[in-house]
């Protein structure tokens, strides 16, 4: 208690500095109310949001200590491990805590977590917050997280703050969602246009002819039979039967004259840009060959992925560890397993690496999920190579 004492006494004692206090954006409005849950309803966004969170939730996680010889090792039986490997709070487990965090990132542009520790200062769980209950004060150039229900601050070493490209405060991050919600609402009037498209109207759109003389009421009888039988995506591909010398005329416009097809390709690629993955990974495979998919896959990871990964990374090293284990022990994800590339290319690299003895045999089986071997911690290197100095020499 003494160390919140402390937190709550610099906000009771009057001082001459200046205090501040910055609201996470909670409002998005547009002529098409886009917000993050109107959003998810789209498909191209959940694709997107789901592959990112998913993508990053199911990588290997662990943490490491840098030995003095630059190796590293990882402390599997420190109690941090266990909360990013396993499980970090009562009710969550690694993959749904870090699915939350994505999902927070991608939609509001922010996810925060608090950092509960023990009496040694060392983590012990990891609780999520809601952003929409927290305001954040910085008072004497110090930065703290408020719980606008209870008031109680937090210092920001206890808080976990992942954010995305963060606004003019600095603190904050921009919603990806609320900065093209008009790219979005676009692409979800295509589809409200698409839904109402083929749900009004078997598609028999047009006018009746006859040559007689109709009265009004035979009019209204037959516009509402008609109507009635036809009108409906339900009566689409039943067979019309007209009388009083009737004939049909259409004059409904055919959707790919509209270019609705070519619409939502566009909205497709609209969504893949504005959360940078390929478009062949939201299921758009119009620009994409065999060729180019293998490149376009390693370039998720690094272009799409690692920045998120790295803002994680750096949030976690930075908090959940003391000052003078920073740069020691540090939190990283393993993205070894989607950079493998197909069979031939890895064969290549793999023979390469063994033949110039920078990797073992059991290394070599690490990295394919297989188990060592016995003697399969040797390195060797080939023999038919020299120097240059060496050229033309008798020497052996």
């Amino acid at each position: 208690m003494g160390i919140l004492n402390s937190i709550q006494k610099i906000f009771s004692r009057p001082t001459n500095s200046e205090t501040r206090e910055i609201n996470f954006p909670t409002t998005f409005g547009s002529s098409t109310a886009v917000s993050p849950e109107t959003a998810l309803t789209f498909s191209a966004v959940w694709a997107a949001m789901r592959l990112l969170s998913e993508s990053i939730s199911s990588l290997p996680v662990g943490v490491y200590a840098k030995e003095t010889n630059g190796d590293k090792l990882e402390l599997t039986k420190d109690p941090l491990t266990y909360l990013l490997k396993f499980q970090p709070n009562t009710y969550q487990n690694k993959i749904t805590f870090l699915e939350w965090i994505m999902m927070g990132m991608l939609s509001n542009g922010n996810s925060l977590v608090k950092i509960i520790r023990n009496g040694a200062a060392k983590p012990i769980e990891l609780l999520p917050m809601d952003f929409n209950k927290t305001k954040i004060i910085i008072k004497d150039n110090k930065l703290f997280y408020q719980d606008t229900e209870t008031g109680q601050p937090l210092d920001a070493s206890d808080v976990l703050h992942f954010k995305l490209i963060t606004g003019s405060d600095g603190i904050t991050g921009l919603s990806p969602i609320d900065q093209c919600k008009n790219a979005i609402g676009w692409g979800m009037d295509v589809e409200e246009y698409g839904r109402t498209f083929f749900k009004n109207g078997a598609k028999l759109s047009g006018v009746l002819q006859t040559d007689r003389t109709l009265s009004e009421g035979a009019i209204d009888r037959l516009r509402n039979s008609f109507n009635g039988n036809y009108s409906s995506l339900s009566g689409s591909n039943q067979t019309a039967v007209l009388e009083e010398g009737l004939s049909f005329k259409s004059v409904s416009i055919p959707a790919d004259q509209a270019q609705f097809l070519a619409s939502r390709e566009f909205s497709i690629a609209e969504v893949a840009r504005i959360f940078n993955v390929p478009p062949h990974l939201l299921k758009d495979l119009t620009k994409s060959s065999f060729n180019n998919i293998e490149m376009q896959s390693q370039e998720f990871v690094t272009y799409s992925l690692m920045p998120y990964l790295n803002k994680i990374e750096l949030e976690m090293n930075t908090k959940l560890f003391r000052r003078n284990e920073v740069g020691t022990k540090y939190v990283k994800f393993n993205t070894n397993g989607l950079l493998r590339g197909n069979i031939k290319d890895r064969s290549e690299f793999y023979r390469t690496m063994l033949n110039i003895g920078v990797m073992s045999v059991n290394e070599i089986r690490g990295k394919e999920d297989m188990n060592n071997i016995a003697d399969g911690d040797k390195h060797f290197m080939q023999m038919n190579m020299t120097t240059i100095e060496q050229i033309g020499s008798d020497e052996e």
